[in-house]
């Protein structure tokens, strides 16, 4: 399955690629995310719940960010096996400055592949699942990037 798209947030590029590589951050927007664990620069052993269709399964492996160019090109994996199968997730992120002060572009593309139980489900479903999830990532890193934004105006008044 593919997924691609492009998101504006109302943030500085410096400040969203920061959140990129910030554990806590990720750890609270990643879809189902139970636990990310840093095991080296940039590489976590994660623990993720996932509902696919009628299937809800705990899936646990690595999560991985690398720098492709820095301050604007990376690479997101993620690798699991849960009981009902495995999931892998290439993404692929792209930032650049908006038109406006202060909003960067982020454009994504990522590539999900499924096995076991959870790929019998069929393409329909999976893609829908899949999309929402990735929705879901950029809306909650949005939100948590313009909740940190406030708290740091507040906190210079």
């Amino acid at each position: 399955m593919r997924f691609s798209g492009e998101r504006q947030l109302r943030t500085p590029i410096d400040q969203v690629w920061a959140a990129l590589h910030d554990s806590e951050v990720l750890r609270a927007v990643i879809p189902g995310c139970e636990e990310l664990v840093p095991l080296d620069a940039g590489t976590y052993a994660a623990t993720l719940a996932a509902r696919v269709g009628p299937v809800a399964d705990t899936y646990r492996g690595r999560f991985s960010v690398e720098d492709l160019r820095a301050g604007s090109d990376l690479r997101v994996s993620v690798q699991g096996r849960g009981r009902a199968g495995r999931l892998e997730v290439d993404l692929r992120v792209q930032l650049s400055p908006g038109r406006q002060t202060d909003v960067t572009v982020l454009r994504y593309d990522a590539h999900a592949t499924v096995g076991g139980f959870v790929a019998r489900l069929g393409n329909a479903t999976l893609t829908v699942v899949g999309g929402h999830l990735t929705g879901a990532f950029f809306r909650d890193l949005d939100g948590s990037l313009r909740r940190r934004a406030r708290t740091q105006r507040v906190a210079l008044v």
